[in-house]
C-alpha cells in the first residue's frame, strides 16, 4: 500500500478516504510522529468550547501509541493554550505539545514556554488587547480570549449585523496599528497573532525533536490546519478530519469517531510489536 504525500498539491483537489490500517502499516515499517489538532480531531466542535472532551476511547489510544516509543510519538497541535489542551486530553507527559498556532512548545520536561516571536510582537499585542477592551461592548454575545502570544474575539452568539461591523473595525485597527501581526479569521473567532504563527512551523520544530526516519502523519479539520497540509514531505501523510472541501490534504476521514477508529488501530500494531499488547 502506498502512502507517498503527492507534491505540491492543488488546494482544490479532493481528498481520497483515508484507508483503513494505512496509519498502522506506515508505524510497523518506518516509525510515527503523530501530529493531532485538538478540537474538531481529537474532540468534537462544540459551543461549550471549554468543555470539548476527546471523543471516546481516543484518549486510551493516544496514551498507548505513546508507550511505544522507539515506534511513534505523539504531539498535539493546536491553537489553544497548552495548559487548556492538557487538562482537556488528560494527558500530562508523554507526548509533545504545541499550542497557539505554533507560538508555544513543552521541552524535554513538559514544561510550556513561547518562543521569541512573542516577546517581540508584545507592545502591538498590548496595543489590540487595549482596544478591544476599549470597544467590545458587555453582554452582547462577543468575548475576548487573552492567550498572551495572541488576542481573539469571539462572537458565535453576537448578533450577526453588529458582529461584521465590530469584525471590520478590529481588521482595520490592526492592520493599521500592529504591522508584526496579522488577523486570522478562524470558527466564529479572528485572532491577532504574530505574523510567523502557523502549524507548518510548529511540526517543523516537532519533526526536529524526533528520529529523521519517522513519518510524519497530521491530521486536523480546520484553515491553520492547512499549512502543516502543505509542508509535508513526500514520505508524509495528511489526513483531513470533517466533510469534503477544499484542502491541500492527501486523505480524509469523515469525523474525529473514525479517527478514533483508526488510533486503536494504530495503538494495537505498535505496542504489539513493542511487546505490550
Amino acid at each position: 500500500m502506498s502512502h507517498k504525500q503527492r507534491s505540491a498539491r492543488a488546494p482544490d483537489a479532493d481528498p481520497t478516504p483515508l484507508p483503513h490500517g494505512m496509519l498502522a502499516e506506515i508505524a510497523r515499517r518506518r516509525g510515527i510522529l503523530l501530529c493531532l489538532d485538538y478540537d474538531g480531531t481529537v474532540s468534537e466542535i462544540t459551543p461549550d468550547a471549554a468543555n470539548a472532551r476527546p471523543v471516546e476511547g481516543i484518549r486510551t489510544s493516544i496514551e498507548r501509541i505513546a508507550s511505544a516509543s522507539k515506534q511513534a510519538c505523539v504531539a498535539i497541535v493546536s491553537g489553544r493554550r497548552i495548559e487548556e489542551v492538557k487538562r482537556l486530553l488528560g494527558i500530562d507527559s508523554g507526548i509533545l505539545y504545541s499550542g497557539v498556532h505554533g507560538l508555544e512548545f513543552t521541552n524535554a520536561n513538559g514544561e510550556a514556554s513561547f518562543v521569541s516571536d512573542v516577546a517581540e510582537c508584545a507592545a502591538e499585542l498590548a496595543r489590540v488587547r487595549q482596544w478591544l477592551l476599549g470597544h467590545v461592548p458587555d453582554s452582547r454575545g462577543f468575548r475576548i480570549e487573552d492567550k498572551v502570544a495572541s488576542v481573539g474575539l469571539h462572537y458565535r452568539q453576537a448578533e450577526a449585523s453588529e458582529a461584521a461591523e465590530l469584525r471590520e473595525r478590529f481588521s482595520e485597527f490592526v492592520s493599521a496599528n500592529a504591522p508584526r501581526l496579522k488577523l486570522v479569521q478562524l470558527k466564529m473567532i479572528d485572532e491577532a497573532m504574530p505574523r510567523r504563527a502557523n502549524k507548518a512551523r510548529a511540526v517543523e520544530l516537532l519533526k526536529a525533536r524526533k528520529p529523521r526516519a519517522f513519518a510524519t502523519i497530521y491530521c486536523g479539520d480546520d484553515s491553520t490546519d492547512e499549512d502543516a497540509f502543505a509542508a509535508l514531505g513526500h514520505d508524509d501523510v495528511s489526513v483531513l478530519i470533517g466533510a469534503p472541501r477544499v484542502t491541500r490534504a492527501v486523505y480524509r476521514l469523515p469525523d474525529p469517531a473514525a479517527l478514533g477508529v483508526e488510533l486503536s488501530q494504530l495503538a494495537e500494531a505498535v505496542t504489539r510489536r513493542d511487546g505490550r499488547a
